[in-house]
């Protein structure tokens, strides 16, 4: 993939178990909030990438699929996604160029010019399609970066990383959407918020319930998916 520089880094109930009383997400490093913010900031800034009123899109799910139809799902969701963004639904995706989801993800969705991948510096992904952005000094410094620059995150199946994200994003303010017919964290395991399985006001219950929907077409949950993001709000938490 290309590479693009971003500066120095100084409502369905899921089936899962319930997170446990008290759980919290701690505060990030200033230093990583910092490197966020600058991410944040320069894909808004009138860049290439996107302007101040687009949604950053961040995708989220395991390295490897658990589900037989979780990748036709995924493919599904990234085909509308990309058809959205070519159309100026004024979306970017952001990964974080991990095999599975994000793999299925970046490679599915349209030409790849809406996908960014975060990678560490010094670090780039092995995706056929997208452009590389850096940002964070290791793998773990990326993971909380990324978990700290999206305006919505999708979730597909996952572990405890995945829920780990998960947290952090929803704890300020970010919009979540877990594909929880697909089981995993983003069904609630692994203490993935449970507040983020009800239903946003931006969002309609047709097509709320569509994401838990085991009877539902992969063509329906993707078009739910669709409509969700589309109508999600722009979060302000690092604005100003």
């Amino acid at each position: 993939p290309a590479s693009a520089a971003t500066g120095p880094s100084p409502q369905p109930a899921p089936a899962g178990p319930s997170s446990p009383a008290g759980a919290s997400t701690p505060q990030p490093d200033p230093v990583l909030k910092a490197s966020a913010d600058r991410v944040r900031s320069q894909l808004g800034g009138g860049t290439a990438f996107r302007n101040a009123d687009t949604c950053i899109v961040c995708i989220v799910g395991g390295a490897d699929f658990q589900k037989a139809d979780s990748q036709a799902l995924v493919e599904a969701i990234a085909e509308k996604l990309g058809e959205a963004a070519a159309r100026g639904s004024m979306a970017i995706f952001v990964t974080c160029g991990m095999q599975g989801v994000q793999e299925a993800f970046a490679e599915n969705c349209g030409d790849g010019s809406a996908v960014l991948n975060l990678m560490p510096y010094d670090e780039t992904s092995a995706f056929l399609q997208g452009t590389d952005i850096h940002a964070g000094g290791s793998f773990e410094e990326r993971k909380v970066i990324f978990g700290l620059v999206g305006d919505v995150y999708i979730t597909v199946e996952g572990g405890p990383e995945v829920s780990q994200v998960a947290r952090a994003a929803h704890s300020r303010g970010a919009a979540l959407v877990p594909l929880s017919r697909t089981g995993g964290a983003s069904n609630g395991m692994f203490n993935f918020p449970q507040d983020a399985f009800q239903k946003p006001d931006f969002a309609s219950h047709a097509n709320w319930v569509l994401l838990a929907s085991q009877d539902a077409s992969l063509g329906e949950t993707a078009d739910a998916v669709l409509a969700i993001v589309l109508a999600c709000p722009r979060t302000e938490v690092f604005d100003g």
